[in-house]
Parts: C-alpha cells; structure tokens; sequence
C-alpha cells in the first residue's frame, strides 16, 4: 500500500472515526483501525465488536491495500506533523506502516487487514430518510433519560418506535422518561427497536462535525439485529438491544388536574440553587404552588434555600418534591421560553412539556419529601 493524503483530510477522518469504540476490551486488534487503499478512496473503519464506524477520506492512491494500526499512536503522530506538507503513507512486506511528512519520517507496526473483524453488510430491507438536524434534535433532546447503569441493559438504549400514524424516540432509566414524536413516515415500514445509546451519541457528533445542510439526509437501516445510519462518506452499524422496553405510554398522565406555567431559565436557575442546598444522597427539591407563586425549597443538615417564581395559579396549594437532577437536565434541554408542570396528583409522575412546542414530553417520578 502507498498513498498521499493532506494532513486536514486525514486528521478528520481519524476524528470521526475514534471516540464512541470502548477502550476497555482484552483483545489487541481493537485497538487498532483498519486502513484500505482502494479507488481512489482510504477507507478507515473501526470497532469494538458491539459498533463499527466506516469512513471514506479522498486520497491519492499509488498502491492498493490494506493493513490495521494502533490509532493511539498513529492519531498522535499525525497530529504532531507540519500542517502544509503532504503526507505519504505506505507498508511493507514486514507490515510496518511508514509515515513521512517533509524531512519527518515514522513507522509504526501493524497488522495484516485480513486480521480486523469483519463489518457486517448494511441490511437495506427498512430503510428510513430522516433529517439529520432534526434526527439529532430528537436524539439529543431524549438520550440524557436513558440509564447508564450496566444492570439495567435494555435502558441503556432509545426505543425507535415506528407507527403508521407517527415515529417516536423513547428513553427512560426507570425514574424519569422523555419522548420525541416526530410526524408520520410515509412509505416505511411499521417497527420498534431498542438502539444503543453509544452508537446514537455518535450519530449526534457525526452530524455537528458534518454541518448538513437544509435538504441533506441520513439514510437509517434497520435489521433484524442490527442498525445503519449513512450520511455522505461516514456509515455507523450497531447490534440492536434485545428485550421488551417497559410500556411508556402507562406512565405519561393522561389526566391534567393541576397545571401551571413558569419561565424555563428562571426556574432552571433556581433549581441549580436549590441542588446546593439539598445534599448529594437521597437529595430532593421542593416545590409548592399557592396564589400565582410557586416557592422552591431545598435543605440539608448544614443548608437551607427558599426562592419564589411568579406562576399564573390560583387553585389549592399544591406541593411536590422531585430529584434536582432530573428537573435540571430536562429544563435544560427545553428551549421555550415557558415549560408547563401538570400532575394527577403529589404521588403520581410530573408531566413537562415545552409550551408552544408539542414534539416533547418528559415524565419525571416524584420523591418522598
């Protein structure tokens, strides 16, 4: 294999291609990419065995082929090169791979490509066109519900629940839930599928780096085992997460017997407030509605907080007390200007939604005050 690349070109393909693959794996090959000189074009892929990511950087290509190296080393060697000389890559018979930039030269040693574990063929037979700025609205306005406990595996994902009448991206850790409904999707096909958060975190970063404009999309396979998402020259697969993602619409409260809208940043600012008060184990943040005020309260042994925000309520005193965090992430994530609060009642799940903007719904379990 020989090729000329500008350092540019390659720099971001080892980007898009080296965060999200877990480190934490016994076998030495992963932790080296596959290189492929083909075409014209350098492939790149990496994985861990559980996702893959393939990447195609123009190149020029004088010979053909292919080798894996540590991306560690190589990813730092290359970024240590001067910015405005070419560089050179090749591998010999011993399969070190050779790197030369101006008077700098390096190799590094590598592994025949036959060695890398196989990427599985993208499965075309459910294909969706999504947008990917509005895919990764959804993604990023959901995926800080879903657990990241090793225990709790099959909350480890979002749910894609495709229907006739409209799709849904779900995500829960048994605390708090958050939806986003997108419109129907004509012509696919009716499924629901739990998609691992990592490879979908991923999918959100690929898209920022893109920067796609208003009539790109990104093309999503989904398999019997596994997903695909391709956009330009970048494809992500992953293995599907198997099992029964628990019935989310039991938990949205369909009754509305108390209401209220506040100011999403003044109550988000005064939520953070009150996290400093409340103490890091079993921590709560109270929260009471009386006479077009709703107070916000917190304490802990050594602290103690109040602060009052104007509400539009003039029903009984109402009062509930939630985890900070959970109130803070999902007022984070809302960009109106107000966000509604309805109950049942004090015992029962809070629904929060974005006032003016119905794609959103989050449900959050109250604490014991």
């Amino acid at each position: 294999m020989k090729i000329n690349i500008t350092k540019a070109t390659l720099l971001e393909g080892i980007q898009i291609i080296s965060t999200g693959i877990s480190s934490r794996t016994t076998v030495s090959i992963l932790h080296n990419f596959l290189i492929e000189a083909k075409k014209g074009k350098l492939k790149l892929v990496r994985t861990d065995m559980e996702m893959a990511t393939v990447h195609f950087v123009p190149a020029e290509i004088e010979q053909e082929g292919t080798i894996t190296v540590p991306l560690k080393e190589f990813s730092d060697i290359i970024k240590n090169l001067a910015d405005d000389k070419e560089i050179t890559l090749y591998s010999d018979e011993s399969n070190k791979f050779h790197i030369k930039s101006g008077k700098s030269k390096f190799w590094v040693i590598g592994t025949p490509g036959s060695e890398y574990p196989a990427i599985p063929e993208v499965e075309h037979t459910n294909s969706l066109s999504l947008d990917p700025l509005r895919l990764q609205k959804m993604i990023e306005k959901t995926a800080f519900s879903a657990s990241t406990q090793e225990t709790r595996y099959i909350l480890n994902g979002l749910l894609w629940n495709n229907m006739s009448d409209k799709f849904e991206i779900v995500a829960t850790d048994g605390g708090r839930l958050a939806v986003a409904t997108h419109d129907a999707l004509p012509g696919s096909q009716e499924f629901k599928v739990i998609i691992p958060t990592k490879v979908l975190n991923e999918v959100c970063r690929y898209i920022g780096i893109a920067k796609p404009d208003k009539d790109a999309k990104i093309e999503v396979n989904v398999g019997k085992n596994q997903v695909s998402f391709m956009m330009n020259e970048t494809t992500f697969i992953s293995r599907l997460i198997e099992g029964n993602f628990p019935n989310y619409n039991q938990v949205i409260p369909t009754k509305k017997n108390i209401t209220f809208d506040v100011f999403t940043k003044e109550l988000l600012a005064s939520t953070r407030r009150a996290a400093l008060c409340a103490g890091e184990f079993g921590s709560v943040v109270k929260y009471k509605v009386e006479n077009n005020v709703l107070t916000v309260t917190s304490n802990s042994q050594n602290m103690d907080f109040s602060d009052e925000l104007p509400v539009d309520y003039k029903l009984e005193a109402f009062d509930a007390a939630f985890k900070p965090q959970y109130i803070i992430d999902v007022l984070k994530n809302i960009q109106t200007e107000k966000v509604s609060f309805s109950f049942v009642n004090s015992s029962q799940p809070v629904l929060m939604e974005p006032v003016g903007e119905l794609s959103f719904k989050y449900v959050i379990m109250p604490m014991r005050a």
